[in-house]
């Protein structure tokens, strides 16, 4: 087998050498990335767009063509000094394509690798050890070494500034002296990992999540039984050790075993099949709700590269919300809506329409009410005429998910979480499951593809979908706090 490794391909041999492997005999078994995952290469895709005009010398190579094609063509542009994008060489076994080489000197280069995220991450060290090591192998007098990764403390106005976008981390010294040093005996276990006709036997693990969702996860973890140890709430570690004991499923974990009170919970429900119900604790939590009260949901998006002025990368963008009013306890609700229309900022329109529709007493109910106060806080940070008024709706505010996240109750068949889209099954039998949408990124994604790309032919359809599936959030809370009401 000729062998030649990609610096993708290198990462994926040091997260797991399994995966390494079936890239190379068996990719046919890799599973093509989901609508979220391609979703982020896009905005990877336009983020190093934007990197490439701080250099406006700069010119592409062709790799349309073929393999060979691309490197002759690396070669005549690094004669010729010129900023160069996608520069690809190899040097023995190892093959890379920079984003950007940089001239720097009479004879020196400067690698710089753009990512769409906000930090600097121990990945980005191998990736770009990775490429020092081939490109000084192959004769490329490397002067400096960046990551250049999104700054999220810009905001936009007007139109958008690469150079203040970007932040540029200089880290030549570990990649020199630590990070370069190391591949050549990685190199040479991933050789002789994908020369072997037998695939490694590798167990699951915390590399399996880590840098990155290893696409093997269903086929790995695939021997673990529906009802299995890592159901366990927020406890990563005791699911572990539990396996290499031969404790899978959760209902064989030994009373003996010493566990947290919220686990204990979890096991004894799932030993009995019954819910946990504390009702005194239930009982506080309705008492706090003063009526009318408001049911609230927000649907939002975010993108790396800020969409309008007085936003900055990543920020949560509000694009739609449900209320449902209950005017008193057991009343019929009233249904309130709104789903931006158009590709302008819709945070004037958002924050006018809520507001209109809110009142000036009674409760307002979320379901994890820290995110859509934290979106109306940033919101009236921009529309500072709102301050006030969202101040007051943080003292009206309360948070639905209290008393599950606080145990008060838990049904076996929350599978060891709080999530509305848990709770409202077991609750009320009320599910997402058969919904087109049915979830907060699904929504955020298709309001994006039909907002702000050409791809909207089924732009009515997927806005409909939209108003049913925010409307089901809000909807679901007041049927949970019915059957709340029903326990006290």
């Amino acid at each position: 087998m000729n062998i030649r490794i990609s610096k993708t391909k290198y990462l994926n041999g040091l997260q797991c050498k399994k995966l390494l492997w079936y890239v190379y005999h068996e990719p046919e078994a890799i599973p093509e990335p989901d609508e979220a995952t391609q979703a982020i290469f896009e905005q990877g895709h336009l983020v190093g767009d934007y990197a490439k005009k701080l250099f406006p010398a700069g010119v592409e190579v062709d790799h349309t063509k073929s393999f060979e094609e691309g490197l002759r063509s690396t070669k005549e542009l690094i004669s010729r000094k010129v900023p160069i994008f996608e520069a690809a060489l190899t040097y023995k076994q190892c093959y890379a394509r920079t984003d950007i080489l940089e001239p720097a000197g009479k004879d020196e280069w400067n690698l710089i690798e753009v990512k769409s995220s906000t930090e600097l991450k121990d990945v980005n060290y191998h990736d770009i050890g990775f490429q020092y090591y081939l490109y000084s192998g192959a004769g490329l007098k490397i002067n400096k070494c960046y990551l250049m990764c999104i700054d999220n403390t810009y905001i936009r106005k007007g139109e958008i500034e690469p150079r203040k976008l970007f932040k540029k981390i200089d880290i030549t010294e570990e990649i020199k002296t630590t990070y370069s040093k190391t591949i050549e005996a990685n190199m040479a276990e991933m050789v002789k990992t994908i020369a072997d006709d037998t695939c490694p036997e590798i167990g699951i693990g915390a590399h399996c999540s880590d840098p990155y969702e290893c696409p093997l996860i269903e086929k790995c973890w695939s021997f673990l039984p529906e009802r299995n140890v890592f159901l366990l709430y927020r406890n990563k570690k005791l699911p572990m050790a539990l396996i290499k004991d031969n404790i899978l499923e959760l209902a064989q974990i030994p009373e003996s075993l010493e566990l947290n009170e919220k686990n204990q919970i979890q096991l004894d429900c799932e030993k009995t099949g019954k819910p946990y119900i504390d009702r005194t604790r239930i009982k506080e939590f309705l008492d706090k709700i003063q009526y009318p009260a408001y049911y609230m949901d927000f649907e939002t998006f975010a993108s790396a590269i800020p969409m309008f002025d007085d936003s900055k990368p990543y920020q949560q963008i509000p694009f739609q919300f449900s209320v449902h009013v209950v005017k008193k306890k057991g009343a019929s609700p009233a249904h309130y809506s709104f789903l931006a229309d158009g590709p302008n900022d819709p945070r004037p329109e958002f924050m006018a329409e809520l507001k209109e529709v809110m009142g000036t007493k009674g409760s307002v109910i979320a379901f994890n009410a820290g995110f859509e106060m934290g979106r109306l806080k940033e919101c009236a940070k921009v529309l500072p005429k709102y301050k006030k008024w969202v101040e007051s709706i943080e003292e009206r505010i309360i948070d639905l998910l209290q008393p599950f996240r606080a145990f008060a109750y838990y049904h076996p068949q929350q599978d060891g979480s709080c999530s509305i889209k848990k709770v409202l099954p077991v609750l009320t039998g009320k599910s997402y499951a058969d919904m087109e949408i049915g979830d907060g990124g699904t929504a955020s994604a298709e309001y994006y593809r039909i907002t702000f790309t050409e791809d909207n032919k089924d732009r009515e359809k997927v806005r409909k979908l939209l108003e049913e599936y925010c409307g089901l959030d809000t909807m679901g809370m007041i049927d949970i706090v019915e059957k709340l009401y029903g326990i006290k």
